[in-house]
């Protein structure tokens, strides 16, 4: 009897373990067809048609124009940028003045943020549960811009930031909110640091002239890349390269020379990434001086990039009204690994 209750014994045991095995090794259910892969916001042309969005599978499949084959309607006139925070996904349409909410996983439009509290709207940031638009407003007059604050919850508008001249790109650091003030039709050489507890202004720190860039380093320190005002505005300045501490604003400073306008910064791993005169060039977040020579391979006049996992994805906007390229390469090597199309001008990769 003993004998037959040990066989008894062992035999549930190993139906139990075998359905915790069974239930552990069941896959979790697609959240959608945008999964897995990354995105292209394409502007689209300048005054007339709409943005588009271009999906990239992690299987090398490639899908074109995706917000309007989920939503059956366009995204409007120029997709400017486009924004990923948790499972949603922010695009910012900049002369619609709009800022269209997707679930990034389905693309299913969830929300528009519109109205009188958005008016050319650049870009988007988030932190501390709010959402965060940059807006130039009307780009002929230079008091008139701000940032407005949204609800990541709601999606509805809890205030708005007067700032200066042409706010751009944006990055939260701890709880405040760094902005840069490129200057919108005009330029400008500020960066504005914001509270984003209850909204305030807490500094506007000078940097060089037309901040278009800015990262964070493996440290936490700010990295501001300012490409400087070119020839046309009959004061051209030096490009210039900054480094802020975001507890006390501190500032140090490399500067290009004149002629030189660098463009495109990005962060990786303890490295800067950036674009000049076609080339791209490399430097270690500690170095005390600019690089002299450029990655080999990478030449290009690239419309945007983006660093992640060691590659380098660059796009090509060619003439401005026809489909552009997306260029994938290996960063240190500078090796060609593959080229999409995308739609008109695409503007931003975005890697969930």
């Amino acid at each position: 009897m003993k004998k037959i209750n040990y066989l008894f014994a062992l035999l549930s045991l190993t139906i139990v373990f075998s359905s915790c095995s069974d239930d552990n090794d069941t896959p979790d259910e697609p959240k959608g067809d945008y999964e897995n892969g990354y995105f292209v916001s394409n502007e689209g042309p300048f005054q007339n048609g709409s943005g588009t969005l271009t999906f990239v599978g992690n299987d090398g499949a490639v899908s074109q124009n995706v917000y309007k084959n989920v939503n059956g309607e366009d995204l409007g006139n120029i997709v400017n940028s486009m924004y990923i925070e948790g499972d949603k996904a922010y695009i910012v349409v900049n002369n619609s003045s709009r800022v269209v909410v997707v679930n990034r996983y389905t693309m299913e439009k969830e929300a528009v943020i519109d109205g009188e509290d958005i008016n050319n709207p650049r870009h988007f940031a988030a932190g501390n549960g709010k959402g965060f638009i940059s807006n130039w407003g009307d780009p002929f007059d230079s008091t008139d811009d701000f940032i407005t604050v949204v609800s990541l919850e709601s999606n509805s508008v809890l205030d708005k930031i007067s700032v200066g001249e042409g706010p751009e790109h944006m990055i939260v650091s701890g709880n405040k909110l760094f902005v840069c003030l490129q200057g919108g039709y005009g330029t400008n050489n500020k960066v504005v640091a914001i509270d984003t507890s209850d909204n305030s202004v807490l500094e506007n720190i000078e940097v060089g002239d037309v901040p278009e860039s800015i990262v964070t380093d493996s440290k936490g320190y700010l990295w501001v890349l300012c490409s400087g005002n070119p020839e046309y505005t009959g004061n051209e300045t030096a490009g210039s390269l900054n480094k802020i501490d975001p507890s006390d604003y501190t500032l140090t400073s490399m500067e290009f020379e004149t002629v030189q306008h660098p463009s495109l910064l990005n962060s990786e791993l303890g490295e800067l990434f950036y674009s000049l005169d076609g080339q791209v060039y490399l430097m270690d977040e500690d170095a005390a001086e600019l690089p002299a020579e450029a990655v080999d391979g990478l030449d290009g006049f690239f419309y945007s990039m983006l660093v992640e996992g060691g590659l380098l994805y660059a796009t090509d906007a060619k003439n401005y009204a026809s489909e552009g390229d997306l260029k994938v390469f290996d960063i240190k090597s500078g090796t060609s690994l593959e080229t999409i199309v995308t739609g008109i001008v695409p503007g931003q990769v975005v890697i969930p």
